[in-house]
């Protein structure tokens, strides 16, 4: 996957950050808490964050999680469009910019964990497989965020809102769910992998502390801190200035 993960903090490079977890465990709230944080430190000056979300068509055309093969095919083929059209949006913006966070909603693997979990047809999952591995993925770390069925089940319940969409799309069939989470696991927890993915399990923490974790991963990783920092006292200011 993209670069070397076995960078100095002292690089310049990009580094690549996909926060990941199934459907409904929190990991698209997790990331847009972290865009509204480094949208309030641009004001700052701070442009050191970057934001992909999962895709850029907010209605898709086919219900994601279909226990019909052929809508499901339909649907996991779409996801793995706009994630090649992210991917090659991400590459663009790395040849551009340097010594930035790239942070990603969904890694490209779910692409193959769903497509693994919904069971499709032999020659419609090879198809996914084949073109999934013609792109050489940006991607250099990934954030895990897991936790019991029944907690998911409980969250993915409590978003009324959106009850018709969760249940066109099975959100809350456990047997999906458990599929999902198992396929995620054989992927995620390999021993290539072990040095590139980072799990929170968050059962107990509330979406503050899941935050906090996912900031301090973020900060081991970079050294960037989404914390707004002092203003310096005006003399130091003074000094800073002079010293230019």
């Amino acid at each position: 996957m993209g670069k070397n993960i076995y960078r100095n903090k002292g690089s310049k490079d990009n580094i690549v950050i996909s926060i990941a977890g199934v459907h409904g465990v929190g990991k698209t709230t997790i990331f847009n808490l972290l865009r509204k944080k480094a949208d309030d430190k641009k004001v700052n000056g701070n442009f050191k964050f970057k934001f992909f979300p999962e895709r850029y068509i907010k209605n898709p055309p086919f219900p994601f999680g279909s226990p019909d093969k052929q809508i499901a095919f339909r649907s996991e083929l779409h996801f793995l469009q706009q994630f090649i059209k992210r991917d090659r949006n991400i590459k663009v913006y790395d040849e551009k910019y340097n010594g930035r966070i790239i942070i990603l909603d969904r890694t490209p693997l779910c692409i193959l964990i769903y497509s693994k979990s919904l069971n499709l047809k032999e020659k419609d999952y090879a198809l996914i497989l084949d073109t999934y591995n013609s792109v050489n993925w940006t991607e250099d770390y990934i954030i895990f965020l897991t936790a019991e069925p029944n907690t998911i089940l409980k969250r993915i319940r409590e978003r009324g809102s959106l009850e018709k969409v969760r249940k066109e799309w099975n959100e809350e069939q456990k047997e999906y769910l458990l599929n999902v989470l198992s396929y995620y696991n054989q992927v995620l927890l390999t021993k290539e992998k072990k040095d590139k993915v980072f799990i929170i399990k968050t059962d107990t923490l509330s979406q503050g502390e899941v935050l906090k974790q996912v900031e301090d991963i973020i900060y081991d990783l970079s050294e960037y801190s989404f914390k707004k920092q002092p203003r310096l006292p005006t003399t130091q200011m003074s000094l800073n200035k002079f010293l230019k």
